[in-house]
């Protein structure tokens, strides 16, 4: 649970009262008004420590101070973050559990696991936050210093290269099996558990990995990895040096969007109103430059943005996790 302190009153004020003018544009009334008063609970489908628990947790602190209320993080791990998404389906509709969740979670995975859920048509969804591009390392050993480079010697050995991912099913395997269907170039996927897989790199147990920027961000600043490429539609400031894929001439490798969704059949105000305050929330000076430091993209969006982005993923992740028969772990 998050017992937040409140260091400074000026600032959760003219927080509060920002957020209260939005609202009142809108038509919707005082903050107070659009939810209860007990604490608040986000779902995560990721363990304690994981990436994105230390994300909900630097969120629901920011999100609790603009709106005044207590925000606790409810761990519910398990593949797909299934447990998390359940959880949330039975959920009151009332704007006090919510559940923050990823690209493959919301897109992915409904061709990867049999649902009990619809991702799309059974929640309400709220926004996204910030998405995280992966880059692509290799360990400095290899004889490679560009994508160019790797990408002509795995055409020329189809069986050369091994890759790491943190499982089946995860955002690097599933991306890293889009860009080899892209460029038509095979490379041997060798599936680990989690953090496990950067470890195998950086003993040269594999060739390369492709994973979200904030894990590999010291390995690289060290010399411990070299970065090759990064998705995205532009470099990443942390990263200014590693060209994108989209330069590298594979167009379409997009970023791992995290975003927060909350149970179908939400009123609109309650909708609106954590959208304002979860904007707010990662739009925090503070938080921002934590999240932009590590390489990711602060951009909320609205509900509907987020909707018609799970919308139109699943149908490429479909196609992909049948041509290049993925299963999951």
């Amino acid at each position: 649970m998050l017992h937040l302190i409140d260091r400074s009153k000026l600032t959760r004020r003219k927080a509060l009262l920002t957020l209260a003018s939005t609202l009142a544009a809108w038509g919707l009334g005082r903050p107070e008004s659009a939810l209860g008063k007990a604490p608040i609970r986000m779902l995560v489908g990721a363990a304690p420590g994981s990436v994105m628990d230390i994300a909900a947790r630097q969120i629901g602190e920011a999100l609790a101070k603009q709106i005044g209320q207590t925000v606790y993080i409810d761990n519910r791990a398990s593949a797909g973050g299934i447990q998390a998404l359940v959880a949330l389906r039975s959920a009151l509709p009332d704007g006090q559990t919510i559940c923050l969740v990823h690209a493959t979670q919301m897109s992915a995975a409904p061709s990867l696991f049999e649902l009990p859920y619809d991702t799309v048509s059974d929640f309400s969804h709220l926004g996204v936050l910030f998405s995280g591009p992966q880059v692509l390392v290799v360990h400095p050993a290899l004889p490679v210093n560009s994508w160019a480079e790797l990408l002509a010697q795995a055409r020329e050995n189809p069986s050369k290269f091994r890759y790491a991912s943190a499982g089946n099913g995860t955002p690097g395997h599933m991306t890293m099996e889009q860009i080899k269907f892209k460029v038509g170039a095979n490379m041997q996927h060798i599936p680990y558990k989690g953090a496990a897989g950067i470890v195998a790199v950086l003993n040269g147990e594999v060739d390369l990995l492709l994973e979200g920027v904030m894990p590999l961000l010291p390995y690289i600043r060290t010399g411990k990895l070299r970065a090759l490429a990064i998705g995205g539609k532009e470099r990443v400031p942390v990263l200014s040096g590693v060209q994108t894929f989209e330069e590298a001439g594979v167009a379409g490798i997009g970023t791992v969007w995290v975003g927060v969704t909350a149970p179908a059949q939400m009123p609109r105000t309650v909708v609106l109103f954590l959208n304002t305050a979860l904007a707010g929330a990662v739009l925090t000076p503070s938080l921002r430059a934590s999240f932009e430091s590590t390489g990711r993209l602060v951009s909320p969006g609205s509900p509907e943005d987020m909707k018609a982005k799970i919308q139109a993923e699943i149908p490429v992740w479909r196609d992909l996790i049948r041509q290049s028969q993925i299963r999951p772990d």
